[in-house]
């Protein structure tokens, strides 16, 4: 069914945007058909939707009475913490996915990557609820699943139920510091190439562990991403100690991960170093972002708003002029900046005056669009039926 999204503005120019079968049809300066399904933007700017390349919606506190957290002490007292935490919750895991789910829609976001725990006491609970939430917004949002063994892959003997994951729909492998918490880096790294090969899907690790340390971990995923024929389906997420360890020791790594086509993730942290994306920019690694902790056993912070954390990066690495204040926008969407004919017409509409405006204000989300269906925004404003919340 075609539909006319009117007085759309991008570029400096406001034009109406013509959508068919969920695509972008046509850009044009006034759409005159009146027997079409219609939403006017009234001059309100275009962005690209969101990407949120790191979150856990299995995990989050919304929707639940309010917590109180611990101190951070060790890693294995904070497992302990979080694992009776979780137990302790007054709703399901489903009742939850979809709370924080919803949220990230209307705030713009239409992909994510979810990690979701896996582990032999847990099992696949966390797991089938996450794909019947995929099934049930699959007109909403693209989601992919990483199969997260949180306890560590060979500390809580997860090799077994990590399989049973990948059979049953878990897009990617997940693991978490092979040193500091598996203890036994290459054996951890193994068992998850492993289990990449076996079942033919992705990986991503999260590696925590600190300096050098961790930059001989990024190495050897580097090595056995080449070994296994990974290349473009690994990525890296947090990677603090490319933020920690000189740009002159880390040539042969950013190059390796170059050549490897690893990607590292960050949720750009306030509180610890991150990769300097300056050096992984200029020497072609993929940079990606996402929203991690969200009000959570580790961290009572986080809104899941995507465009609030291409806030932060900004302002973390003093990005300041025109061109790097768009490109921290680059970072945070899967889409083009500027509407593309032929592009899936998933979109937000905002008031600000530019795109480096939206990163510097953050401002509300007036509508979101996915496949050019309205799935948040003023229902006043309709004439159809678009989807609405």
């Amino acid at each position: 069914m075609k539909k006319v999204i009117k007085n759309v503005r991008f570029e400096g120019k406001v034009r109406d945007l013509v959508i068919e079968n969920g695509l972008i049809q046509e850009i044009v300066e006034s759409e005159m058909e009146t027997e079409v399904f219609t939403y006017d933007a009234k001059g309100l700017l275009y962005l690209p939707t969101l990407a949120d390349m790191h979150c856990h919606l299995d995990k989050h506190l919304l929707g639940e009475s309010w917590r109180s957290l611990q101190p951070f002490t060790t890693l294995s007292k904070q497992l302990k913490f979080e694992k009776e935490l979780l137990s302790s919750m007054e709703n399901s895991v489903a009742t939850r996915a979809l709370i924080l789910a919803e949220v990230m829609l209307k705030q713009g976001t239409t992909k994510i990557r979810t990690h979701v725990d896996v582990d032999p006491e847990l099992g696949l609970k966390h797991l089938e609820a996450v794909l019947e939430l995929r099934e049930q917004l699959k007109e909403l949002m693209e989601i992919e699943i990483v199969a997260f063994p949180q306890q560590g892959l060979l500390r809580s003997n997860s090799v077994g139920i990590m399989k049973e994951a990948l059979r049953n729909g878990a897009d990617l492998v997940g693991g978490v510091d092979p040193a500091g918490l598996d203890r036994r880096v290459e054996a951890s790294l193994e068992a998850m190439f492993d289990l990449s090969v076996e079942f033919n899907a992705g990986i991503d690790l999260h590696l925590h562990d600190p300096g050098h340390l961790g930059v001989y971990t990024i190495d050897l995923v580097t090595d056995y991403t080449r070994q296994t024929q990974k290349q473009g389906r690994v990525a890296v997420s947090h990677a603090y100690c490319l933020g920690m360890v000189a740009d002159t020791e880390l040539s042969d790594t950013m190059n390796a991960l170059k050549e490897a086509s690893v990607s590292i993730i960050s949720s750009v942290p306030i509180d610890r170093p991150m990769p300097r994306i300056e050096t992984m920019v200029s020497a072609g690694v993929t940079f990606q972002v996402g929203t991690d902790n969200i009000r959570d056993a580790w961290s009572p912070y986080g809104n899941g708003d995507m465009l609030q954390r291409g806030s932060r990066l900004a302002e973390k690495n003093g990005w300041v002029t025109d061109e790097l204040l768009t490109k921290a926008y680059s970072f945070i969407t899967n889409r083009s900046l500027t509407p593309k004919v032929g592009e899936k017409a998933d979109f937000m509409l905002v008031d600000a005056q530019n795109i480096k405006d939206a990163i510097a204000s953050v401002p509300k989300r007036e509508a979101v669009f996915s496949k050019g269906n309205l799935i948040s925004g003023e229902e006043h404003q309709l004439e159809g039926e678009y989807i609405s919340r």
